[in-house]
């Protein structure tokens, strides 16, 4: 686990295999930092299983299991959450070929995006009150804390 203390907010970031087992505890993972008071915690659990969901997928598709790991950097009424991954020998961008985790983060997040690159893809979202900015700043980069 990697903690990244930032001005008014911490980031934390834990690798997970890719094991499908360890869907699961990327959700705890999650649910876990963000606490049981937190007003986005329910979002982001469900948002984070669709997207690990999405990630094994394209892993099976692949005969692959990369790992990935998950990143949360919160504040009081605001969450943004990280998955990144190791590119596989089939992946495409989340953005070109979305499934189901990728609508839902569309439908239930006011901002989120996609970066990719040789080595992997990091998908990122943000949950808050409604037009809100609360989560200052760049994504956390999960992948750069966790060279997968």
């Amino acid at each position: 686990m990697t903690i990244l203390n930032l001005p008014g907010r911490t980031a934390i970031s834990r690798p997970f295999s890719g094991d499908p087992s360890q869907a699961g505890a990327a959700r705890r993972f999650v649910a876990g930092r963000l606490g049981d008071g937190h007003p986005c915690r329910d979002d982001a659990i469900q948002l984070i299983g669709e997207l690990v969901a999405e990630c094994l997928r394209h892993a099976a598709a692949c005969r692959s299991r990369p790992g990935y790991a998950v990143a949360v950097r919160s504040t009081p009424e605001s969450a943004q959450v990280t998955l990144a991954t190791q590119a596989c020998g089939c992946w495409t961008s989340p953005a070109r070929t979305p499934g189901r985790g990728v609508h839902l983060v569309d439908l239930f997040t006011e901002r989120w995006g996609v970066s990719a690159t040789r080595t992997g893809v990091s998908v990122w979202f943000e949950l808050g009150p409604a037009n809100s900015r609360n989560v200052q700043g760049q994504p956390v980069d999960a992948q750069a804390r966790y060279s997968i």
